[in-house]
């Protein structure tokens, strides 16, 4: 909790990633499809809208579960890397689910979508507190 910092250096990186990665997964479902002709470039408008939604949900809604689950792991009390690494994994991935099923309980999309952002940032903020940490 200490390095406070490094959650908007991770949310900075990792919005136009994940939004990267989910246009291009979008893309290739989408290749069969004809396209309208008054859209310019799909692609490219799913990178910039998604990064912009993206920046407002990481700020409301990951900052404030980022810091739950880090108390919670503070508490669990473990020392190894990979304990740590798998029990904020599976509470990332608790979390993604939820909010998943909160936007739409309906569609596979966002469950996708979700956990492709919410494990995106979760790996790039843990990479990130493991090279900053102390030896």
């Amino acid at each position: 909790m200490k390095k406070l910092y490094l959650i908007p250096i991770s949310i900075l990186l990792a919005a136009p990633l994940s939004s990267f990665l989910s246009a291009s997964i979008e893309s290739l479902i989408s290749l069969n499809e004809d396209l309208p002709k008054d859209e310019y470039s799909p692609f490219l408008n799913g990178i910039i809208v998604g990064t912009l939604y993206e920046l407002a949900i990481y700020c409301i809604i990951g900052i404030p579960v980022t810091l739950i689950i880090d108390t919670i792991t503070y508490f669990v009390g473990l020392h190894t890397d990979l304990k740590v690494y798998l029990l904020q994994f599976s509470l990332y991935t608790i979390s993604a689910i939820t909010l998943a099923y909160i936007l739409d309980s309906d569609n596979f999309g966002t469950y996708l979508i979700v956990g492709i952002a919410v494990h995106t940032y979760f790996h790039i903020l843990f990479f990130l507190k493991k090279t900053n940490s102390k030896p």
